[in-house]
C-alpha cells in the first residue's frame, strides 16, 4: 500500500501534529550504511531534510524514514557485500511493525519532488499508522490524478513549479491539470 504526495514542510507539519497527537512515534533514517548505528528522531517535524532543499534531483533517491512506535527497537540487518565486507540495512524487512515515509521536497530552483507514505507490511501496527497518516492527508490535501497535493505545494504548482518524480523526467510525467 502506498500514497503518493506533493508537499512542502508547511503542508506536512499539521499532518505530523495530527498523527502524533494520537500515536507516539519515532522516525529512523532508512538505507544501507557502513555502521549499525541508527539515526532516530522523535517527531516528524524534526526530520532533518524536511525544510532543506531536496538532496537529489530524483524523488527515489531522497531520504526515507522508517516510522515505528516510540521506544520500539529498530532491527538492523547485516548485508554481506559481493566485494567483501558488510553493510547494515535499516528497512521494513526486519521491522514489519512500521511504515516508510519519504517527504520529497523542493529541488532548486523550481521543482517539487513527490514524497510517499507506504508499507510492505500488513501487521496491525503498520496498518493503523498507515491509515492515520493517509486519513490526515486525505482530509487536508487535494486529490489530483494519482497524487495528494498539499495547499502550499498547490500554490507552488500554480506559480509554475514542476511537480514531478525527477528533474530528468520528461514534462509529460509532471503533474498536469
Amino acid at each position: 500500500m502506498q500514497r503518493l504526495l506533493f508537499a512542502t514542510a508547511d503542508d506536512l507539519l499539521p499532518i505530523f501534529e495530527r498523527v502524533e497527537a494520537r500515536h507516539s512515534l519515532a522516525y529512523t533514517l532508512c538505507g544501507l550504511f557502513h555502521s549499525d548505528e541508527v539515526s532516530t528522531i522523535s517527531s516528524g517535524s524534526d526530520i532533518p531534510t524536511l525544510r532543506a532543499a531536496a538532496p537529489h534531483p530524483s524523488a527515489v533517491a531522497c531520504p526515507r524514514y522508517l516510522v515505528t512506535a516510540a521506544g520500539a527497537p529498530v532491527t538492523v540487518r547485516k548485508v554481506p557485500q559481493a566485494s567483501g565486507g558488510i553493510r547494515y540495512a535499516v528497512d521494513q524487512l526486519a521491522n514489519p511493525d512500521s511504515i516508510i515515509m519519504q517527504t520529497g521536497g523542493i529541488y532548486p530552483p523550481d521543482v517539487l519532488l513527490h514524497g510517499s507514505i507506504g508499507s510492505a507490511s500488513a501487521t496491525p501496527f503498520s496498518t493503523q499508522i498507515y491509515r492515520a497518516f493517509t486519513s490526515a492527508i486525505t482530509k487536508s490535501f487535494s486529490h489530483v490524478q494519482a497524487f495528494y497535493v498539499g495547499a502550499k505545494a498547490y500554490e507552488l504548482w500554480q506559480q509554475g513549479y514542476r511537480l514531478t518524480p525527477a528533474i530528468q523526467s520528461p514534462r509529460e510525467y509532471d503533474l498536469a491539470v
